[in-house]
């Protein structure tokens, strides 16, 4: 039997469209032991212009679609600066919405 492949659930379940997202790089850790599957954990997150900011804690994580369907994709609630903020990651790539206060270049 063959799943058919869903489309991407962009615009849905709070995980902004394509246009309205900032890809990061994240450096991740390895959770999990001899009785529970391994399972990344984001630690830090890098922008393109070299800017980076430590997670500094994870406050929730969930799942949205399914990975049988193609259309999986993980939302992490993190503490950043000491600001709730949220990181997604979809078919391999980690990013953050554009307006999210993650994503804009502050001057210092």
């Amino acid at each position: 039997m063959t799943v058919r492949k869903r489309a991407s659930l962009a615009g849905r379940c709070g995980i902004p469209l394509e246009r309205d997202r900032v890809y990061v790089g994240v450096d991740t850790a390895l959770d999990g032991g001899a009785l529970e599957p391994a399972a990344a954990r984001p630690v830090r997150i890098r922008w393109p212009d070299g800017r980076s900011r430590e997670i500094q804690s994870i406050y929730d994580r969930r799942e949205f679609g399914r990975a049988a369907f193609g259309n999986l994709c993980v939302r992490w609630a993190v503490c950043v600066a000491r600001r709730r903020r949220e990181l997604f990651w979809e078919h391999g790539d980690f990013f953050v919405a554009k307006r999210s206060g993650l994503a804009e270049r502050r001057a210092t």
